[in-house]
């Protein structure tokens, strides 16, 4: 779904509705057995394996957990999916469950996708899991979460990116009211993909699988939200537990929404110097190439291959805008510095073209919000025709039931802060906004999955705040975060470690989730030595990219 630029995000709200309901009997959910077999071609891509994956050893298999813990439901129960890569050693430790983020991502692909080190892999069976509702881990009955294909495709291209005028402002909410009402009505289950549930589910799969032994998890980005709620919610069963560029658990303050935008400013501006060295140019001048580029787009003069209006079908090109280029842009934030630089140099000199060609924005944009961008190409648009995950809305879901994600500061606060945020990142603001300089407060600011969940009497309220990060269970554990990324900013780590009684690894670059990839040297041995002896690193250790 088009992700539109807000004044502000402020999360303020009233405290969560209670229940007196009785829990959940959790006897036949903790009894069963998980039957392992042989992972059909839907849970196995063809492309993008690990070279140290091997098809013929990895198997599957499926664990049921309630749709709700607090109350009998009346929703039915959750099929989770999990693909598990058996350990090369007789004589392995245990079971390492892995998860990498969104919310949203799966854990059943990335298991495929990573090269784990060798220590690891002979030590520790590895399960990747996809939460429930995401992807592959659907209602035992009825059909998955999703919203409709065609109506998120849509609100990419029937509204208008960076408003003008309150007619505009007024067009895309009426679009974005019926995207919601659409999938609400057809998802009446979503609230129940909240965090806490997840980590009882995850609490399930570790008594299921490893019996009596403690959870050994890695998580990365949100899936360091799951790590740190299963580590206060169940500290006598966290074994070795692993945070890979942690998020934060606290209500977004003006200071630390200030703070994510100096990270954002500070990001691009590195784009723009290192296309401004590769081709000979200064800052000033790309920056005001990337502003052209921005008004192309918002004049309707860029050209891409995903768009709903053709332009020539003999070259299967279609109509693009500057939306789809500042999402591009963003999307490439969650990679390295060299490969975005690579692919943000290779977007420019595209547009540069007598044709104004989005195409590897809109690729990578498309790719972020769970599309296979392929499945986008041809002369025409054909929804039926499109291939895509339930990743973006299962984060907005997810997100919006963790705490109250409304913003019910006054107007007057929510312009002052969105003056303070542009002057935090000038640069990048401009590139999203209308070259009027339009500026808006909406009717109802926030997330409209918290709006919808509080206006509905039988949907609990989201909490005001999330839960304060604890660690009771008498051990430290791992905590690895990125110096200069904006994802999930630096201050994130810092004060996670700091919760969490337990060392920072600080890695001295840019990456997202740095461990994760299994790239760097440094890194690699930390985690291994943390996993197979328990052993963590002095605090201030560093590791260099």
């Amino acid at each position: 779904m088009r992700k539109f630029l807000v004044a502000a995000l402020l999360l303020t709200a009233p405290l969560a509705a209670c229940s007196n309901s009785k829990a959940v009997a959790l006897g036949k959910y903790q009894e069963q057995a998980v039957k392992w077999h042989a992972c059909s071609s839907e849970l196995l891509p063809a492309d993008q394996l690990a070279q140290t994956f091997d098809k013929k050893t990895v198997t599957c298999g499926r664990l049921t957990v309630p749709a709700q813990y607090d109350t009998e439901s009346q929703f039915a129960d959750f099929s989770i999916a999990m693909l598990k890569i058996p350990a090369t050693s007789q004589k392995k430790l245990g079971t390492l469950f892995i998860n990498p983020g969104g919310p949203g991502e799966s854990g059943v692909e990335e298991a495929q996708w990573m090269d784990f080190p060798a220590a690891i892999r002979a030590k520790y069976d590895i399960i990747g899991f996809d939460p429930r509702g995401v992807n592959h881990s659907h209602p035992v009955s009825g059909p998955p979460i999703k919203c409709s294909n065609r109506s998120d495709f849509e609100t990419y291209w029937l509204s208008e990116g960076t408003p003008a005028n309150a007619e505009e402002v007024a067009h895309n909410e009426d679009i974005m009211n019926k995207y919601f009402t659409q999938c609400s009505q057809a998802n009446p289950a979503w609230w129940t993909l909240k965090t806490d549930n997840v980590a009882r589910d995850l609490d399930i799969m570790r008594g299921v699988i490893s019996g009596s032994g403690k959870l050994n998890f890695l998580g990365s980005s949100y899936g360091t939200t799951i790590a740190a709620d299963y580590i206060r919610m169940f500290p006598e069963n966290s074994g070795r537990i692993t945070l890979d560029s942690p998020t934060t658990n606290e209500n977004q303050s003006d200071k630390d929404a200030i703070i994510q935008a100096k990270a954002i400013e500070k990001k691009v501006i590195g784009y723009v110097d290192g296309y401004a060295k590769a081709r000979g140019k200064t800052r000033a001048q790309v920056k005001a190439l990337l502003l052209k580029i921005r008004q192309w787009g918002d004049d309707n003069e860029l050209t891409g291959f995903s768009g709903m209006k053709t332009l020539s079908v003999k070259d299967q090109s279609r109509s693009s805008d500057e939306i789809m280029f500042t999402h591009g842009i963003f999307a490439l934030t969650y990679y390295d510095d060299a490969t975005s630089q690579q692919y943000f140099n290779q977007g420019i000199d595209a547009l540069l073209k007598p044709d104004h060609w989005n195409g590897m924005f809109e690729y990578f944009g498309f790719h972020l919000d769970g599309y296979d961008p392929e499945s986008l190409r041809g002369p025409k648009y054909a929804p039926a025709k499109i291939v895509r995950n339930n990743s973006y809305e299962i984060m907005t879901m997810v997100n919006s039931m963790d705490r109250d994600l409304r913003d019910l500061t006054s107007a007057d606060h929510q312009r002052k802060l969105a003056e303070q945020i542009k002057a935090a990142s000038p640069f990048w603001t401009a590139l999203n906004s209308d070259a009027t300089n339009y500026t808006w407060v909406p009717k109802r600011s926030g997330s409209d999955w918290s709006w919808l969940a509080i206006d509905d009497k039988n949907i609990p309220d989201p909490p005001a705040n999330m839960e304060s990060r604890v660690n009771e269970s008498g051990h430290q554990f791992l905590v690895i975060g990125s110096r200069y990324e904006s994802t999930t900013p630096y201050p994130f780590s810092v004060q996670t470690a700091e919760d969490l009684k337990s060392p920072l690894v600080t890695f001295e670059g840019s990456e997202h989730a740095p461990l994760a990839g299994y790239q760097h040297e440094c890194l690699n041995k930390i985690f291994v030595a943390y996993m197979l002896h328990g052993k963590v690193p002095a605090a201030g250790t560093t590791c260099n990219p």
